[in-house]
């Protein structure tokens, strides 16, 4: 009787640590960001208070997207320190990173950045349009990456789907980025979402590129049919080709969408990650505001001891 009660406690044991958001034991304790973009009208609204609900959800430290709405980069500095945030990235529109890098790199400096962000690429030098103009951005990218890592930041390149069109030799765009440049001038921010509805499952991308994710964006999504269209038209992007009724397309919390999350997680925390950054384009049609996904996120998190 005492054998078998000891084995089904085991069974139970084993079958409680397979479920749920909170399994096994093996996760790094990795910082945990959230993309202010998830809360742009809040920010222009109210940029220190959205900086510190940001904070009360539990967040160690925040990634802007190159915008401060009125506000220089040494009030930010500033507001950051007082809340205790960590301002350990940004993402800098691409034609300003292109046109002026001496002033992205002064303005980062005052922030205090480590991760200096190329968030996208313009649409004609996009591998599906123009792959010649692609690959002469690509290497751009990398006379960038070389001079950022002079001024002390290290550059990242963070991908939506189109990165994933492959070159007429048969390479995938995104590889190319990668392989074209030293992994010191030009490292992965893997956005997992994108790379999963692009057809690449993220944990074997970040497997792939082990010692070269430092952070990696944490974006769940619902899809439900097929899409006639770009997402981004049916999220409200960008107008172009839109087809709303090709099929729905949602970003969800992490946790709530289609995404193998768990797995996301292990495999960053295999592959050296730094940081792990939550980001939540839109909100859910249900949500009350902008705050509730990425505080549901933040929940899912702590769950696992993350945050």
């Amino acid at each position: 009787m005492k054998r078998f009660l000891f084995l089904s406690l085991l069974v139970s044991e084993v079958l409680c640590g397979c479920a749920g958001p909170g399994a096994g034991d093996t996760l790094r304790k990795i910082p945990v960001g959230l993309q202010l973009y998830s809360v742009r009208t809040d920010l222009e609204q109210d940029f220190y208070g959205t900086l510190r609900k940001v904070r009360d959800m539990g967040y160690a430290g925040v990634e802007f997207y190159g915008e401060y709405y009125g506000h220089t980069p040494v009030e930010v500095k500033a507001m950051c320190t007082e809340l205790g945030l960590i301002p350990f990235s940004n993402h800098v529109p691409f034609q300003q990173m292109m046109d002026d890098l001496d002033r992205v790199i002064e303005e980062n400096t005052v922030l205090g950045v480590q991760y200096i962000v190329f968030p996208y690429m313009d649409k004609p030098s996009r591998p599906g349009v123009d792959p010649e103009r692609f690959k002469a951005t690509v290497a751009r990218i990398g006379e960038i990456g070389a001079k950022v890592r002079q001024a002390g930041f290290q550059l990242l390149y963070h991908n939506h789907d189109f990165e994933f069109v492959k070159l007429p030799d048969g390479t995938v765009g995104h590889d190319y980025i990668f392989s074209s440049n030293a992994p010191e001038d030009v490292q992965v921010e893997l956005d997992v979402c994108w790379s999963d509805f692009a057809g690449f499952p993220a944990p074997e991308l970040l497997r792939k590129y082990d010692g070269r994710v430092p952070v990696v964006h944490l974006k769940d999504y619902f899809l439900d049919g097929e899409l006639s269209s770009d997402p981004y038209a049916l999220i409200g992007i960008s107008s172009e080709n839109a087809t709303q009724d090709a099929g729905k397309f949602e970003f969800r919390p992490l946790g709530e969408g289609g995404m193998d999350m768990r797995g996301v997680l292990q495999a960053a925390s295999d592959c050296g990650a730094r940081w792990l950054c939550v980001e939540q384009d839109e909100p859910t049609a249900q949500a009350a505001d902008r705050f509730e996904g990425p505080r549901r996120s933040a929940e899912w998190l702590r769950k696992l001891g993350l945050i």
